[in-house]
């Protein structure tokens, strides 16, 4: 009888036959994924793409501009800095809700609370800082709504400061056994679940992490063919990179200021440049391009990928995602053999106000390298001689590396989304799931009853506590690795598909800055030549002044030549 359906079980608002077209509520939530299939936001189209997720409407009563104008307390950066150290502008919901179960509030609320600020896997910073606003009032016993803080900070011009335990975010769950709050939420229970587990050790060692097999040399063995030990005959591994050249890749980091600069109609993003030695600088994107022009015109012919575009409007999403870009650029720059050398480029690193450098330095020379330097005969008996046939096979195959390169890193990406979209799923049932058990505390039972008639009771809600509680460990696993595979399986898979897309524009550049007037000069000095001898000839009054004009043209045109061949010879070698 339990199976019959009761006459108004299927209160859909759908017309469907079967009734499985919609939900008990108006809105569905199974119709909408947190997460969609699209090819998602491309950071490097100057034109406008869709963002995966959508963008989520604007909080009500422009309380953008409310917040903007108001005071943030220190301990709203602090908690943003916990779980996203680089001031990214968003943060996934999973690190927010870890950020709120450190308030002491009951799952129901910080559950609340989520839900208003946001219903997708990742919050920006203005949704994060209207969470701690709500967790605040939620504190003094007010209600949290979105008009509190907008009333909260029109009057006092300053959000309220939430009390949190930020060092509880670096500890570990509580083991089998140990009371502890549900989930991180005001209610006591047993967590029967052990504390986050790390990450298992990389399958490669210190000395080989691309897992080739390197075992160190043996004079006395030939095993180890191929490979060059240090002091024997070389530092190099396979092709000429030195010995444990992975170990020795200089590191620059880059965050976003957490304030914009400038004037009201003027406000411009500023980056925080940490070199790996030295102190951090700041810089605009507008000094990276320059920059980024300088190096292109004096190495036209070296590897230089492009600086990730400018957007005007650009939302924190892009923003992130062009910082990622600078960060990928800046450190191929710096590990270049060549470029790292460049004293702009010194100076961009070091130099406080890079503005008041320029300003103050002598004239910056946009002169190509070629003109300085100079390759020997050693050197020049080094080019292969079927150069060109090569680097034909290599064009050739740029176009299909190219293509293939930027579907794996937009495959790799969507991968990336859905599992920060699986942890905060996981996050919003571990809520739903701690706020039920907080709601159902007691048995329905009146006191008095008979011994064990809430046995069953107990169970289940037992059952469901350990099951929260495995779903949040979980969450946080699946949301910990997805932050990982975002900061280093796929930056790296970027920077190989912005490699190839380098050498595509160098050898565009190439096409179109290698030609040059050898040629043409050849043919004046010839005629030149004929010239000469017919003045000779004639020997006509004045004669003399007019040869050694001719003679002192044909001087000059046969060094233009030997600076056209000594510029081929570099760009061949370079």
């Amino acid at each position: 009888m339990f199976n019959n359906p009761r006459p108004n079980q299927f209160r859909y608002n759908s017309g469907s036959a079967n009734g499985l077209a919609a939900s008990f509520v108006s809105d569905n939530p199974l119709t909408a994924s947190i997460y969609s299939d699209d090819g998602g936001l491309d950071p490097w189209s100057t034109s406008p793409t869709t963002p995966l997720p959508p963008p989520a409407p604007e909080l009500p009563g422009g309380l953008s501009r409310i917040i903007a104008d108001a005071i943030v307390p220190p301990i709203y950066n602090e908690a943003l800095a916990a779980v996203e150290p680089n001031y990214a502008g968003e943060t996934s919901l999973t690190s927010l809700s870890r950020v709120l179960s450190t308030s002491g509030l009951g799952a129901a609320t910080v559950d609340r609370i989520i839900n208003l600020v946001s219903s997708k896997s990742r919050v920006s910073k203005l949704e994060f800082f209207v969470a701690l606003a709500l967790v605040a009032l939620a504190q003094q016993g007010r209600d949290p709504s979105i008009e509190q803080v907008a009333s909260v900070a029109q009057q006092s011009q300053t959000l309220p400061s939430p009390t949190l335990d930020l060092q509880r975010l670096s500890t570990a769950a509580p083991t089998n056994g140990q009371h502890s709050r549900l989930n991180g939420y005001s209610t006591t229970a047993t967590n029967g679940h052990s504390a986050i587990p790390s990450s298992p050790a990389p399958a490669y060692v210190e000395n080989d992490p691309w897992s080739t097999n390197y075992r160190p040399f043996n004079p006395g063995s030939t095993a180890g063919a191929g490979l060059t030990a240090p002091g024997e005959g070389g530092q190099t591994i396979m092709g000429g990179l030195p010995h444990n050249w992975w170990n020795k890749q200089e590191k620059v980091t880059i965050s976003i200021f957490p304030e914009k600069q400038g004037f009201i109609l003027n406000r411009y993003t500023v980056y925080v440049v940490q070199p790996e030695r030295g102190p951090a600088v700041q810089r605009r994107y507008s000094e990276f391009v320059f920059l980024w022009d300088c190096l292109v015109k004096r190495y036209p012919f070296r590897i230089l990928p492009a600086l990730p575009p400018k957007r005007i409007g650009g939302d924190a999403g892009f923003l992130e995602q062009r910082r990622r870009g600078l960060v990928r650029w800046i450190n191929f720059v710096v590990n270049h053999p060549i470029l790292s050398a460049d004293g702009v480029l010194l100076a961009f690193l070091t130099e406080p106000s890079f503005e008041a450098w320029k300003k103050h330095s002598s004239a910056i020379s946009y002169d190509e390298e070629s003109i300085s330097k100079r390759i020997d005969r050693v050197e020049e008996m080094s080019i292969p001689a079927d150069l060109e046939e090569k680097m034909n096979v290599v064009r050739s195959k740029l176009p299909d590396l190219i293509e293939q390169w930027t579907r794996i890193c937009a495959i790799a990406e969507r991968i990336w989304r859905r599992r920060e979209a699986v942890a905060a799923d996981m996050s919003r049932l571990n809520l739903s799931l701690s706020a039920l058990t907080e709601q159902n505390h007691s048995c329905w039972h009146q006191p008095d009853a008979q011994e064990g008639s809430c046995d069953l009771f107990d169970g289940v809600r037992l059952g469901v506590i350990k099951f929260s509680s495995r779903l949040r460990n979980q969450s946080d696993i699946i949301d910990q690795r997805a932050q990982t595979v975002l900061s280093t399986s796929l930056e790296q898979l970027k920077a190989q598909r912005d490699l190839y897309i380098a050498t595509r524009d160098l050898f565009a550049r190439h096409a179109r800055l290698s030609p040059d007037r050898a040629d043409m000069l050849r043919k004046r000095v010839e005629q030149n030549g004929r010239r000469l001898e017919q003045v000779k000839a004639a020997q006509k009054e004045g004669w003399q002044a007019e040869a050694d004009k001719i003679t002192n043209a044909i001087e000059r045109d046969q060094v233009d030549i030997q600076t056209c061949m000594a510029r081929r010879v570099f760009i061949r070698h370079s």
